[in-house]
């Protein structure tokens, strides 16, 4: 079989299909993962010491908004350039930024050296803890660091269209590092020695990414002597407001644990990580299509093609919304049954804050396409503006909360802004950016994916205290309701031309695999 030239597009229906198959397959696999590894190390490390790994990652995925937003940036100029079948261009750019990305590296270090130093003024963590915790943050960093420049070969992949080449490689080596997790921990080590295992198999698929970016674009070339002015420009002209949206993510998201550190305790940190673990698994699972479809929304935004544009948002973001709340809808329901099934006595408290994660997870979910939408249509000025204020916000309302509320009270602050900002700001905008009525946006896109959810969720919350309390038997339930509710949201969420789009892309697929599988 004949390998197409790098700058020639495959069938659209097939990539995207094996990009989101396979990328539904890594969170798969991650959120089993998951499931069987949390308990695991939370009864060999305890409370305290999985509260303080914990708090150490919180700390260390701070480091990463040095990316200025240039990851998403890249894959757009990437993606440009391929298409103008521009490889002295393509390369400059990214050689311009591969030294860009080792600075960042470096200066990512550096500030992890300065936040080891200052833990124990942070946190309240005895001397124990503070060398422990010293010593765990600086290896997570260290992956952090490594991150930087090895990511602009994940933005070819991405660039590319070629999500799929990557996705394979992640299952692979996050069943590895668990495994080397679970082994660590059998043969009587702790938390330092984990920690550092598991960075290293961490690290490991950089390199396989780097490999899998010169196959895909064979002409790639990394040089000082290509690096331009000019292409730093460009690119930062766009990434600067992407840079903006993610800070401001991180502070929504990201910085819960940070509060309970500063005003609670290692404890409570880990009673909350047990809720944002799930929270964070619900989310790769719901919150993906969009990122395969900013190219097409590109596309047509260039064009000037506004139905293309509506078409994408109605249907994309109806699936994509319908996945979370079948999803965060389930869970929710059975979360007083689910936590002490999955992880035992003592995280009750995380039952609630569950709940209200994984609402915020819905909201998240649903706001994506639109977002992206706004980005493709060149509003990432007015995005970045209201993801601050909803930053802002939050900030604002957290430390009031967690002060009086505790661990609930940090999750609700996260989740007030968010429904405002989403509901009332980003998707009534997108709407109108495509000529759909914000109205009919909500009867089209909202509707047939939330009254299915309803009618679930109340079978599964009526009939949840008559499962037994074992970890299989809750799945089994919650997977029985995920099941009701796919059947219900295909039957009558669905018009009958997605439903043949859906049947032809499983069957073009099938037949290509198929196909490659005999050559």
């Amino acid at each position: 079989m004949t390998t197409p030239a790098w700058h020639e597009r495959e069938n659209g229906l097939v990539t995207f299909t094996r990009n989101v198959g396979t990328r539904y397959a890594l969170i798969l696999v991650n959120a089993l993962i998951g499931l069987i590894v949390l308990p695991y190390n939370v009864s060999h490390l305890g409370k305290a010491a999985y509260g303080l790994w914990m708090l150490a990652a919180t700390m260390t995925s701070y480091f990463t908004i040095l990316e200025l937003g240039y990851g998403g940036a890249v894959v757009r100029f990437v993606a440009e350039y391929k298409a103008r079948r521009d490889a002295r261009s393509l390369n400059e750019l990214l050689s311009t930024m591969y030294y860009v990305y080792c600075a960042m590296g470096v200066a990512c270090y550096a500030l992890a050296l300065v936040t080891a130093a200052l833990l124990p003024y942070i946190f309240h963590l005895d001397a124990e803890q503070t060398h422990t915790g010293r010593l765990v943050l600086l290896m997570i960093a260290l992956q952090v660091a490594l991150y930087f420049p090895f990511s602009m070969y994940g933005g070819v992949i991405n660039g590319f269209e070629q999500y799929y080449v990557n996705n394979v490689v992640g299952t692979a080596f996050n069943v590895a590092t668990a495994a080397v997790n679970v082994l660590v921990l059998w043969l009587g080590y702790g938390l330092v020695e984990l920690v550092a295992a598991t960075t290293v198999m961490r690290v490991l698929p950089f390199f396989a990414y780097r490999r899998n970016a010169y196959k895909v674009f064979p002409d790639l070339r990394l040089a000082w002597s290509l690096v331009r002015r000019a292409r730093f420009r460009e690119v930062t002209g766009f990434s600067a407001y992407l840079a903006v949206i993610d800070w401001s993510a991180r502070l929504n998201y990201a910085t819960d644990a940070f509060y309970l550190g500063v005003f609670m305790n290692t404890a409570a940190v880990a009673v909350y990580a047990i809720a944002q673990r799930l929270a964070d698994a619900l989310l790769r699972m719901t919150n993906q299509l969009h990122t395969f479809l900013f190219p097409a929304v590109v596309y047509h935004a260039v064009e000037g093609r506004t139905e293309g544009q509506q078409h994408l948002l109605i249907t994309a973001n109806r699936f994509q919304l319908a996945i979370a709340v079948g999803l965060c809808g389930a869970i929710g329901a059975v979360a007083d049954v689910l936590i002490p099934a999955w992880v035992g006595p003592g995280f009750e408290d995380s039952v609630l804050a569950v709940q209200i994660l994984a609402f915020v997870v819905v909201l998240r979910a649903w706001i994506a396409m639109p977002s992206t939408v706004l980005k493709g249509n060149n509003q990432h000025r007015w995005l970045a503006a209201i993801a601050f204020a909803g930053a802002v916000a939050n900030l604002l309302l957290s430390i009031p909360l967690v002060k009086s509320w505790g661990i609930p009270g940090v999750a609700i602050g996260t989740a007030i802004p968010v429904t405002v900002t989403c509901a009332g700001m980003i998707f009534p905008r997108a709407c109108r950016v495509v000529g759909l009525g914000v109205a009919r946006g909500y009867r089209l896109i909202v509707w047939p994916a939330v009254w299915p959810a309803l009618v679930v969720m109340t079978a599964l919350f009526v009939t949840r205290q008559f499962v037994p309390p074992r970890l299989s038997l809750v799945l089994a339930h919650i997977a029985a309701g995920g099941t009701l509710y796919a059947a219900i949201f295909l039957r009558f969420g669905l018009s009958h031309p997605e439903r043949q789009w859906m049947t032809s892309a499983v069957h073009q697929l099938w037949r290509r695999d198929a196909r490659l599988a005999v050559a």
